[in-house]
């Protein structure tokens, strides 16, 4: 006898709104029936079944493997999935990123990240002193107060203005790199003016 693999099926309230966010991340539904959807992204098959009580049970988190959680990150941030905890490197190497579904659930999405993400932009930005975060026509913008723009990004392309103005793929370069860029940038344009007077501080 062979156990081949695990097909969980989870209860949901909204059916509608549970496939959708699955679909977010590029699960297909496989087959969908009167309160019932199968949905399947390469070896990862699972049901959700509509039920008319209250879910998921208190603590209750499932887990998927992947290869890129920075992609995952990427594909969630975009359809505007609640980010439970922003990708996190755990002791064995591996990253965890959680999301949470509209019923409720903690998805726990571990792998392999391909590089650095925009949250770790957003964060190593905001530790510099004296920097704040705009944004501007659809791209955001990270200037110390009173000064010039550090650094900027659109999707997950980010220019830092370091030694002139480098163009950065978020999804390519590491967290370590990623960071020595920044300072450069912030220690190259020096001090605001004393004078200076900036928006208001986002930290």
């Amino acid at each position: 006898m062979e156990f081949l693999r695990a097909l969980p099926v989870l209860p949901v309230r909204d059916l509608d709104a549970e496939v959708a966010f699955y679909e977010a991340l590029s699960f297909h539904v496989q087959h969908r029936e009167d309160g019932f959807a199968a949905l399947e992204r390469d070896q990862v098959l699972f049901g959700l079944r509509a039920v008319d009580v209250t879910v998921p049970p208190p603590g209750l988190s499932w887990q998927l493997e992947v290869d890129d959680v920075a992609g995952v990150l990427e594909a969630a941030l975009s359809a505007g999935v609640v980010v439970r905890e922003a990708p996190r490197q755990q002791p064995s190497g591996d990253w965890t990123l959680r999301l949470a579904t509209p019923a409720g659930y903690e998805l726990v999405v571990e792998g392999r990240s391909s590089g650095s993400t925009v949250l770790d932009l957003r964060a190593l930005a905001l530790s510099l002193p004296d920097v704040v975060e705009l944004v501007d026509e659809g791209r955001t913008t990270f200037r110390r107060i009173g000064g010039d723009w550090i650094a900027r990004f659109t999707g997950t392309l980010a220019e830092i203005r370091t030694d002139g103005v480098v163009e950065v793929d978020l999804g390519a370069v590491g967290r370590d790199h990623l960071e020595e860029l920044l300072r450069s940038a912030w220690e190259e344009h020096g001090p605001p003016p004393a004078d200076g007077v900036g928006p208001l501080r986002t930290e």
